[in-house]
């Protein structure tokens, strides 16, 4: 199996079901994505770019946890 070029894979190459909750959580909350990724203490492209190139591929557990809380959704939700 060839190696995969990360810069030409789509987040369609990801699971999209974290994605999709975290992109509804946000609207029902009537937060932006830059919004919530500075109340997580991330920088404010992070969550953006999760959902929209797919950087990265899956979150890690720590700002799974403390995106969970912030949303009031499970962590495994967001896995």
């Amino acid at each position: 199996m060839p190696p995969t070029n990360r810069a030409n894979s789509s987040p369609a190459a990801f699971d999209e079901a974290p994605r999709a909750i975290l992109q509804i959580a946000l609207e029902e909350l009537g937060e932006s994505a830059e919004q919530v990724s500075l109340a997580i203490d991330m920088p404010s492209t992070y969550l953006r770019a999760y959902l929209e190139a797919g950087v990265p591929r899956t979150l890690p557990g720590w700002i799974r946890r403390r995106l969970a809380a912030y949303l009031g959704v499970p962590d495994h939700a967001l896995a």
